[in-house]
């Protein structure tokens, strides 16, 4: 934002370093992130280690990073072509969910395995060309609080998609969050249609202007 409003690249630089002092301060003072840290760098273990899920020793693949894992493992049963719609492998013989909240915070998993590579990879361009439209809009904007408005907003749509999606895939460590307009939750589908008209209306306005 800052960056849109100035242009200025000196005050993302800044920005940066702060979020990256802030990142590591959290990091050495909250147990709960570096647990989220460690589960990214080695969702893997050869030896048991405590599990706080079940208070025992346990493989980490089997307790902290058990979602990760089997959806990573989803993800690689899709191969290129996927397994089909409605044909993903989610649920063990005895009818008990793989992945856990497969339909919320790894619905990209279930569309990974189900559409392969090639549709997963859609999916992305579908969301690349809506970022892509969304810096148009604030580029084509005619007032400063316009083009920060379509900016900020862009921005935040794509900033989810890329925490969601580069956790699943293990780019970045895993939170909790939605995909938009996939995943199941009904404030995340409102606030995204919210944030899909607030472009739209901005969009209306910048084309009035230019044709003025």
């Amino acid at each position: 934002m800052l960056y849109v409003a100035t242009a200025r690249i000196a005050y993302v630089a800044a920005g940066l370093g702060l979020f990256i002092v802030g990142a590591i301060g959290v990091w050495r003072i909250t147990p709960h992130v570096r647990d989220r840290v460690t589960i990214w760098i080695h969702p893997w273990t050869q030896h048991k280690v405590f599990c706080p899920l079940s208070g025992q020793m346990d493989l980490r693949q089997n307790c902290q990073s058990f979602q990760l894992v089997k959806s990573l493992y989803s993800i690689g049963n899709g191969e290129y072509a996927g397994t089909g719609l409605g044909k993903g492998t989610f649920q063990t013989v005895a009818g008990k969910q793989i992945i856990p909240d497969l339909n919320t915070d790894f619905i990209y998993s279930a569309l990974a395995q189900e559409l392969g590579l090639i549709g997963a990879a859609a999916l992305l361009l579908v969301y690349m060309i809506f970022v892509l439209r969304g810096m148009r809009i604030a580029l084509l904007a005619q007032d400063g609080f316009s083009k920060l408005a379509a900016a900020g907003l862009t921005f935040g749509f794509a900033l989810q998609t890329f925490i969601i999606v580069g956790g699943i895939l293990r780019i970045i460590p895993l939170t909790g969050i939605t995909l938009p307009f996939v995943s199941y939750g009904g404030s995340s589908v409102v606030a995204n249609f919210l944030l899909l008209a607030g472009l739209l209306l901005i969009s209306n306005r910048a084309n009035r202007d230019m044709l003025r």
